[in-house]
């Protein structure tokens, strides 16, 4: 798995397929213009989506403009996912309308559910596999943000940890491929929607301990894995 992240990192990105578009990313890595731009600062400008047309989108082709975010790797490239995550928001117009859409978590959890782990394209490059390997880890990391979490209720929250459990045990069969990202942001979501509902989801985890092992890069102690599964499985059985 390490050495398909290098790999796209240093290769153009695949986009991930999308329907209905309305707009799309004017330069793109491997042409010939994004090669011109001189820094990261200014491929992120070049990536901006027009405000007229950002209002008029529906949020389920933000998603997928989000999904295909030419830099969208870069979240991987710091220490901490969660410095990665916040300069992604910070740098990316369309991401930030995302996160203002009432339905977003709603829209992302629909294409999540119809995504199976385990269907990594047989007789895709190894680019179109690491694509859809880390479309598990992007949607994960953009469903369990606070601004998405905080729109919803309980039950929807309920919703998205047992979907996120049900993904994590297919993931578990594809250790090739899933057994660092993957498994790392699918813990990371699940513990930031219990850590979100506090008023009926009363955590033992000590939450100090637990994150800066998922943000770093390594999860943590088999015992606190086990400890997150079972109040998770608990959350889920509570509502």
């Amino acid at each position: 798995m390490k050495s398909i992240l290098i790999l796209l990192f240093i290769l153009p990105i695949m986009t991930f397929a999308q329907d209905n578009v309305t707009w799309d990313y004017p330069i793109k890595p491997g042409a010939e213009t994004w090669k011109l731009l001189k820094n990261n600062a200014e491929k992120v400008q070049a990536c901006q989506v027009p405000t007229e047309k950002l209002t008029a989108m529906s949020t389920q082709e933000l998603i997928h403009l989000c999904l295909n975010y030419p830099l969208l790797l870069d979240i991987f490239a710091f220490n901490y996912i969660k410095d990665g995550f916040g300069k992604f928001e910070s740098d990316f117009n369309g991401y930030r309308e995302l996160i203002k859409r009432d339905n977003a978590a709603e829209e992302l959890l629909k294409l999540y559910k119809n995504m199976d782990p385990t269907s990594i394209p047989k007789d895709g490059s190894i680019l179109e596999k690491g694509d859809y390997v880390f479309k598990f880890s992007f949607i994960e990391l953009f469903i369990s943000y606070p601004m998405v979490v905080e729109k919803c209720s309980t039950n929807e929250k309920m919703e998205i940890v047992n979907e996120l459990l049900l993904k994590k045990e297919k993931k578990k069969s594809r250790p090739d491929w899933y057994e660092n990202t993957g498994i790392r942001t699918n813990y990371l979501a699940i513990v930031n929607i219990l850590q979100s509902d506090t008023e009926k989801f009363q955590s033992g985890l000590n939450i100090a301990q637990v994150t800066p092992y998922i943000y770093w890069g390594i999860l943590p102690t088999p015992e606190i894995i086990d400890q997150i599964d079972q109040e998770a499985n608990q959350y889920v059985k509570n509502n």
